[in-house]
């Protein structure tokens, strides 16, 4: 007859995995939240009244079984339940003493006796939980989308799009009419520069295939104000020059981020530095847009 698990330790263990099982559930079908509601957390007070009961039931049965053995017998089941139930355990996962009994193995020819010692406890038990783990995860694999890295993926990707609608609600993109410069917004507008713009303008602005915006000539002249400009001209792209495409009309790049991108191009035009090599000059000079 086997030692007599505790009540502390059965009925949360149970719980536990129900717990687990349900979040690997939800959190496949992208239902977390859930977790929290009345209908759930009402199932698990049910379910603890259960475990109780059928607890109860448990140990009305083990001392019933108890009766019909031996005296003697009844005696070693009694000692072996009592105490610290935590220490038994302990003793159990890292100690028994039939590991203390070493095999020896009489070579007989060399004279050299080899020790057969079995494997500590604590690794048996633990190359067991890792047969119980990678079964769970394979069956999680296969059967829902808990641990499926393509799964997730697309939960997250789905998540973030909702995010940015969420956000985009609550902060409405500027349009020309109310789009201005703002230095605080040079170091973002530079790293969107750099990723949208550099291709044909370089780094620095100094021109490529694209022309140099760093000079005061411009090819494209549709706003009296230059930032105003600055930031058409990346809304509606260029009529001159197809490869300067429509990135705002198109939605490639939003309007918060042309502002930024405009600003930076702004900046390093009429407050930065110029680079020492530069592409020729393009289009028309507008002295009225001059440095400041």
């Amino acid at each position: 007859m086997r030692s007599k698990v505790p009540s502390f330790i059965m009925i949360p263990s149970f719980l536990s995995i129900i717990i687990f099982t349900l979040y690997v559930f939800l959190v496949s079908h992208n239902h977390i939240s859930y977790l929290l509601h009345p209908i759930i957390i009402f199932f698990f007070i049910i379910t603890t009244i259960l475990l109780y009961i059928l607890e109860s039931i448990n140990s009305l049965i083990f001392y019933k079984k108890l009766q019909s053995f031996s005296e003697e017998e009844r005696k070693r089941i009694i000692k072996e339940n009592e105490g610290n139930y935590l220490y038994r355990f302990y003793r159990f996962i890292f100690y028994n003493p039939k590991y203390d009994e070493v095999k020896k193995i009489d070579h007989g020819f060399d004279g050299i006796i080899e020790l057969d010692n079995k494997l500590p406890m604590w690794w048996v038990h633990l190359f067991y939980l890792t047969i119980i783990f990678s079964a769970i995860y394979f069956f999680s694999y296969l059967f829902i989308d808990f641990s499926n890295p393509y799964k997730e993926y697309d939960i997250a990707y789905k998540n973030q799009l909702r995010e940015i609608e969420i956000f985009e609600k609550n902060t409405p993109q500027v349009t020309i009419e109310k789009a201005s410069f703002k230095e605080d917004s040079i170091n973002s507008g530079k790293v969107l520069f750099e990723e949208n713009c550099a291709t044909c303008h370089q780094l620095d602005g100094s021109g490529n295939i694209g022309p140099n915006l760093t000079d005061d000539y411009w090819i494209n002249v549709k706003e009296k104000d230059l930032f105003k400009n600055i930031f058409y001209i990346i809304w509606n792209g260029s009529e001159n020059n197809p490869t300067m495409r429509a990135f705002g009309k198109s939605g490639e790049i939003k309007g918060n981020d042309i502002e930024k991108i405009s600003s930076y191009v702004y900046f390093i035009n009429q407050k930065y530095k110029k680079p020492l090599k530069n592409k020729g000059p393009q289009g028309i000079k507008i002295t009225e847009w001059s440095k400041i």
